[in-house]
């Protein structure tokens, strides 16, 4: 039966990132971001007024307001279907476990039913045997249990 992943071979000999693509896929990218990022905070700083400053500032609270509203939004629906879960698997646990009691009682009894057709080969000869040495006894007792 042939692999059912046709480029296994080509996928066991790349092991090792090819040369230099750490430094262009991950490094110079960030890079690049960050030094953006600070040439475009240095730019508003300088070239701005203060009134554009404090407008910048709400507008940035607002855009770091909006993804946690929409976080505490998600815990709560997220907690609101946590509880209708819980509240389903209450209700179904009493008829789940009755029936599960249902069938260890009938396991019970199968088992007992056996245990006591096992012992009687071992019990009966032992008590007719009794019996026997009673009726040969000189000792003609009752014997009496405290």
């Amino acid at each position: 039966m042939p692999n059912p992943c046709y480029n296994i071979v080509i996928m066991a000999e790349k092991k090792k990132a090819p040369a230099g693509s750490v430094f262009w896929q991950i490094i110079f990218p960030t890079l690049v971001g960050t030094i953006l990022f600070l040439l475009g905070g240095i730019w508003i700083v300088l070239y701005s007024s203060p009134g554009n400053i404090a407008r910048f500032a709400e507008i940035s609270t607002v855009l770091m307001v909006i993804p946690v509203l929409f976080g505490s939004l998600l815990v709560m629906v997220l907690l609101g279907a946590l509880i209708a879960l819980v509240l389903k698997v209450i209700e179904g646990i009493p008829p789940i476990t009755e029936k599960i009691l249902e069938v260890l009682q009938q396991i019970q009894k199968v088992i007992g039913g056996i245990s006591k057709k096992a012992v009687v080969p071992i019990v009966r000869p032992s008590a007719v045997m009794a019996g026997v040495r009673r009726l040969f006894s000189r000792d003609k007792s009752r014997v009496k249990m405290d």
